[in-house]
């Protein structure tokens, strides 16, 4: 998987990790087409185990709403990676949009997918109700 992506065979061994966007962007495609599954980013990223939620998606849990779920999760995305989480509503709808600030490069479609799923995940977990999108 690092070779397809064009990253370090040791990068996994490293006690830290860092990575540009566009190297994240090369593992999720490579994680997308060794896989050869072209629903693997909704099966990651729907994982409705508490146990493999990370602090924000647990932070998460304990809000009024959704609405502030998400809210939560954005503002903890702008301090600490290049992602921006917008959250716009429009008239009874509201829109979660996922943007990368660091490439150029589109993002990989399995991505847009784990980043969907997860949000529906957690939002389903902390309102304690099936979350089902209008659109995607």
């Amino acid at each position: 998987m690092l070779r397809q992506a064009g990253l370090p065979l040791g990068l996994f061994q490293q006690s830290k990790i860092f990575l540009t966007t566009d190297e994240m962007f090369a593992l999720y495609n490579a994680i997308e087409e060794i896989s050869g599954d072209p629903g693997i980013g909704l099966k990651l990223g729907g994982d409705e185990r508490p146990e493999h939620y990370s602090a924000i998606a647990i932070a998460a849990l304990y809000t009024r709403s959704f609405r502030d779920a998400m809210e939560r999760i954005a503002r903890y995305k702008r301090l600490t990676g290049p992602q921006e989480i917008r959250i716009v509503e429009r008239g009874k709808e509201c829109a979660v949009e996922f943007l990368w600030l660091l490439s150029e490069k589109p993002e990989p479609l399995m991505l847009i997918d784990m980043c969907f799923a997860w949000a529906v995940a957690v939002g389903g977990r902390g309102t304690g109700h099936r979350i089902n999108p209008l659109r995607v």
